[in-house]
């Protein structure tokens, strides 16, 4: 690094190799010009949730049967965690509105939530998931915004953070683009604050990273991941896959699962569709 550089802090969050692991990739004109299409395009308002179905798109279609890779449309994910938080935390708001106090010790309350999806591909369910709780925040401080006398020393910020967003994801790409697609779902919410609330709300040095893990999760002592007593809610959707379709892998994973105290498997374990692990693994941690 050049000596002028050096008094800048690093400021990437984790969000860039510091050299390609594989060295500079080589283009042709056809993936030059698209590339520079692709460039004049305005991404600003376009979900960075997208990326999931782009990366199934390119998978061949036995490449995804054979690791289970689906995408979940945001219209399901939110399905999803409407009912399991979403909704009552949005009751709650409701019922404090009127009250700067209580909507302050609100606003602390989901800025600590902890969310893991043990089975996180390109994120998708975490990517939902920030966006909808930064969007609850930005009511949260609409309104202490315009408490009487404004608390012009101390203005309220964002308080809800990448970094208590936790994932586990055995393929390395996925893993990639779920870093990716929640850092560009963090700064196009920091533009949304700075729009709707008038200040600048764009964090710099860039904040950390969500704890995105590559590893086989059914392999994986989640507590290495994240301790259960500090964890609020456990989403996703975990790959389907049949007896007849499973790997001799992912066999073996459902007998490490479905083992008994004394080291025996359950009975009937080795003929389970392979989602049932994932449950099995996520009721026993919750316990």
């Amino acid at each position: 690094m050049a000596k002028e550089f050096k008094g800048f802090g690093y400021v990437s969050g984790g969000l860039f190799l510091d050299s390609p692991p594989e060295g500079p990739g080589k283009f042709g004109p056809k993936v030059r010009e698209i590339l520079l299409t692709s460039s004049a395009f305005d991404w600003s308002a376009i979900s960075p949730a997208v990326f999931g179905a782009m990366l199934q798109g390119v998978m061949e279609k036995g490449q995804r049967r054979e690791i289970g890779a689906h995408y979940t449309s945001e219209g399901n994910i939110l399905k999803v965690i409407g009912p399991l938080f979403l909704d009552e935390l949005w009751e709650e708001f409701k019922a404090l509105k009127a009250g700067p106090e209580g909507l302050k010790r609100f606003h602390e309350k989901i800025s600590r939530l902890k969310f893991l999806d043990p089975a996180c591909g390109c994120g998708n369910f975490l990517i939902v998931t920030y966006r909808e709780l930064r969007f609850l925040e930005l009511e949260i401080l609409k309104v202490l915004s315009f408490e009487k006398p404004p608390p012009l020393d101390s203005p309220p910020g964002p308080k809800v953070s990448l970094e208590r967003f936790y994932g586990i994801e055995i393929e390395d790409f996925p893993c990639q683009i779920a870093q990716i697609g929640l850092r560009l779902t963090d700064l196009q919410m920091d533009l949304e604050f700075s729009k709707r609330l008038g200040k600048n709300f764009v964090r710099f040095p860039v904040n950390p990273s969500a704890n995105i893990q590559r590893a086989n999760a059914l392999g994986l002592d989640w507590e290495r991941v994240v301790a259960k007593e500090e964890l609020s809610y456990i989403l996703g959707n975990p790959p389907f896959l049949g007896y007849s379709n499973q790997s001799q892998g992912q066999k073996a994973d459902i007998s490490l699962v479905f083992t008994n105290p004394h080291g025996k498997p359950y009975p009937g374990a080795g003929k389970i569709d392979y989602v049932a692990a994932w449950y099995f693994k996520a009721a026993k941690f919750m316990a």
